[in-house]
């Protein structure tokens, strides 16, 4: 008979495999999803900032393609009233940023490697621009200003001064720049009012502490590396010029206390250069109208006057720009008002000086303040008010790196071998300098080519292997003293400076190799100067407006420079001789450039710019940058 099959169950073993192998199988199903998941989640964040990138870049080329200067005329002639282009490089630059974030010792691997997310942060531009065709500029004016406009005093009441309206202009003074963040997103509060609700208008009640401080926000009692919040905005402040608007609080029989009610400049102290910093504040905070402020010699004040495109080729009548007292009739040329880094407690100090060491200023660098930021006024009771940061200023919030550089036609740019350490072909390392030169570059190898603005131009320099690949490049301005202080060794010494001295003289280098100081034109722009501890590499097409006005301007500080701020004018018998057709110098030249008061903080006009944006996801952990460049000499 045959033998009945009885069926057995699975033994231990036999589970236990089963088991581990279906847990296989859903460790990777589950690896699987999870890197499907990831791969989604980077496509999206990558495709989101890809439309971030481009929304940026055609709101900031639209920008730019209604500038109303060329830099084919530099400086701008006064009889000409057709505005200002300027851009200030910060101290930062694509090669140094990550400094900022970087602390050597005492916190994680990641913290470290993380540092390389930054780009340029500190780097700003302004100009005037005209809106296309049908599609002008918008902005807001308090209520109470347009009834002193339209002449209906009467009717003016305390929630007129807290009430906005919206008005248009075909043209507007645009400013873009970088602003830190807090921990939570938000600006620096606004300037605090007093317990009666009304603003202090006695000078020197300006704020000074605009600078973020040191925060340790993932609690390892570490301070976060870079000394700052871990996010930077990326802002734009659209201010309509509208000479049209008469905007005089004088005709009012009265007016409030309150300066930030009227958008009125603060009073000054000749002791107090933040009271000069901070001035127009108010008016910024405000008002989305280029103005400018006026002394009221009949009533001892300051009023506001709104620009035209001839003011704003002044740069005393622009957005976020102030001239430091020297006595009761002088001043400074007028210069960017920047956050007073000197008090803060992060490393942005500590690194700006490493960059532009040898010139570094003790203050004056930096960022704009936070202060010249849009603001709300709610009413919160009787004549009395609270104030909030609108943030409108904030393009994006992600933006990690902001990079303007201007093209230098003489700048040069060197080759450097690739990885394998040998130019083109050449087997051996230590190959005659000939050798090297007539190899380098050669098509099919690794060789490099590094600019002044990358970190290996300072390698070669140092090296002592100058080997000149091409001229012209977009640089940072003054870069010369960038470069310089990577070449500078512990002991003060300074490698690559005489094999190579033509180098440094290239037109935005900035840098005098000789005396080892900035070129002469930046201190009689007033953008450098030791007594004032002042640098600010700053392109401007400038004005000839101070080679006939009647006072004397000399390394950088105006006779009459207090005279905006109801300072008494003093007739000079030295002004202007760049025009009085005498030969001042006794060189047998009349009327040269080396006559004049003033000149451009570059005498070379840059052609084109290029802007650099950078933007990171976080969550994604994704990093996309995107470059334009732009010609300045006609659109």
């Amino acid at each position: 008979m045959a033998r009945r099959f009885v069926p057995r169950g699975m033994t231990l073993i036999e589970v236990l495999i089963a088991t581990a192998l279906t847990l296989m199988i859903m460790l990777a199903l589950a690896q699987g999803f999870k890197t499907t998941s990831q791969s989604i989640s980077s496509g999206r964040a990558r495709l989101t900032s890809s439309d971030q990138l481009r929304s940026i870049s055609t709101l900031l080329r639209s920008d730019l393609q209604g500038l109303t200067v060329s830099t084919t005329v530099h400086p701008q002639s006064s009889k000409s009233p057709n505005g200002y282009f300027v851009y200030y490089d910060g101290p930062l630059s694509d090669s140094t940023a990550m400094l900022f974030n970087y602390v050597p010792t005492g916190v994680e691997i990641e913290d470290k490697l993380s540092a390389s997310r930054w780009s340029d942060i500190d780097d700003m531009m302004m100009f005037t621009a005209k809106a296309r065709d049908g599609q002008w500029f918008y902005g807001r004016v308090p209520l109470a200003l347009m009834k002193i406009h339209s002449g209906d005093l009467g009717t003016i009441t305390f929630q007129d001064w807290l009430t906005d309206v919206t008005i248009a202009s075909e043209y507007a003074e645009i400013a873009w720049f970088m602003r830190p963040l807090n921990e939570v997103g938000m600006l620096n509060n606004p300037d605090p009012q007093n317990s009666n609700g009304n603003y202090s208008s006695t000078p020197g009640s300006t704020p000074v502490n605009d600078v973020i401080p040191v925060v340790d926000l993932n609690g390892d009692t570490i301070p976060d590396p870079d000394g700052m919040p871990d996010r930077v905005a990326l802002c734009r402040r659209v201010m309509l010029i509208r000479p049209d608007l008469d905007l005089n609080v004088s005709k009012l029989p009265t007016v409030p206390l309150d300066e930030q009610l009227i958008a009125s400049p603060l009073p000054i102290d000749l002791n107090d250069a933040d009271s000069f910093r901070y001035q127009m504040r108010f008016a910024y905070q405000r008002t989305d109208l280029s103005v400018r402020k006026h002394w009221d010699a009949a009533n001892s004040r300051f009023v506001l006057k709104t620009n035209s495109l001839g003011d704003l080729q002044r740069p005393e009548n622009r957005f976020a720009h102030y001239s430091l007292p020297v006595n009761a009739n002088q001043a400074s040329l007028p210069i960017l008002a920047l956050t007073n880094e000197a008090n803060s407690n992060g490393n942005y100090l500590a690194m700006t000086n490493l960059a532009m060491s040898g010139v570094n200023p003790n203050n004056d660098r930096g960022f704009f303040p936070s202060a010249f930021c849009r603001t709300n006024l709610v009413l919160a009771g009787n004549n009395t008010y609270t104030v909030q940061h609108t943030q409108e200023e904030i393009v994006a919030s992600n933006v990690v790196g902001f990079d303007v550089r201007g093209y230098d036609s003489t700048a040069t740019q060197l080759y450097t071998p690739g990885v394998d350490g040998l130019y083109g072909s050449l087997t051996d390392v230590n190959a005659p300098m000939a050798q090297k030169m007539a190899a380098a570059g050669e098509r099919g190898y690794d060789d490099l080519i590094v600019g002044p603005s990358d970190p290996g131009y300072a390698v070669m320099l140092k090296s002592g292997e100058v080997i000149a690949a091409n001229s012209g490049t977009f640089v940072d301005l003054s870069w010369g003293f960038r470069v310089r202080n990577q070449l500078v060794n512990a002991s003060g010494s300074t490698h690559g400076l005489a094999p190579s001295g033509s180098i440094w003289g290239s037109a935005l280098s900035g840098y005098e190799p000789i005396s080892g100081g900035v070129v002469d034109s930046m201190i009689r722009s007033g953008k450098y100067s030791t007594a004032f501890s002042v640098h600010q590499p700053t392109f401007d097409t400038s004005s000839d407006y101070y080679e006939s006005d009647g006072n004397a301007q000399l390394n950088g500080i105006s006779e009459n420079g207090m005279v905006p701020y109801g300072g008494t004018a003093v007739v000079s018998t030295t002004a202007d001789h760049g025009i009085d057709g005498v030969d001042n110098n006794n060189n047998g030249v009349i009327d040269e450039e080396s006559e004049r008061d003033t000149s451009p903080p570059y005498r070379y006009a840059i052609p084109a710019i290029q802007i650099k944006l950078r933007v990171q996801d976080a969550t994604a952990g994704t990093l996309q940058e995107l470059s334009m460049v732009h010609s300045l000499q006609g659109n």
